[in-house]
């Protein structure tokens, strides 16, 4: 609703919008647990939840086959999907992203408006977009 009430407004002062949505793929497959961390922390978050967080975060798997089983492999850039901590994490990951232009992200979709005051102004939405790329690659797979 925000975004959709915020392109109305300059359509109907004669304005441009120029949208792009960014879906992330794989996204929760893709939090590095260090960097989550270190956010926390610079976020003065109490050590002892950071450390509840952290034994969150640490999980290993294995596979079975009927009785026969793989041996266990630590998962180190990995939140779980379906928990109530999954989006958030991801969020927390991505909040300091931010290109010269609005951006609404709603846990690994990202909308990315640039706003032309005169519908024949030159966009600089590739430019936002490298800048957001940029970004997530520092953020997310390290």
């Amino acid at each position: 609703m925000a975004i959709m009430h915020e392109w109305q407004t300059i359509l109907d002062r004669g304005g441009a919008v120029i949208s792009l949505f960014v879906d992330l793929r794989k996204a929760f497959d893709s939090v590095n647990h260090t960097i989550v961390l270190h956010k926390l922390y610079a976020r003065h978050v109490p050590y002892c939840l950071i450390k509840w967080f952290f034994s969150y975060l640490n999980r290993e798997q294995r596979v079975r086959v009927e009785m026969k089983h793989s041996s266990w492999v630590q998962l180190n850039a990995e939140v779980p999907q379906g928990s109530w901590l999954g989006p958030l994490t991801f969020l927390l990951l991505i909040d300091d992203l931010a290109p010269s232009c609005l951006i609404h992200k709603c846990v690994d979709d990202t909308t990315l408006t640039e706003i032309l005051k005169h519908r024949k102004d030159t966009s600089s939405m590739q430019a936002f977009f490298s800048s957001c790329l940029l970004g997530l690659n520092l953020m997310i797979w390290l």
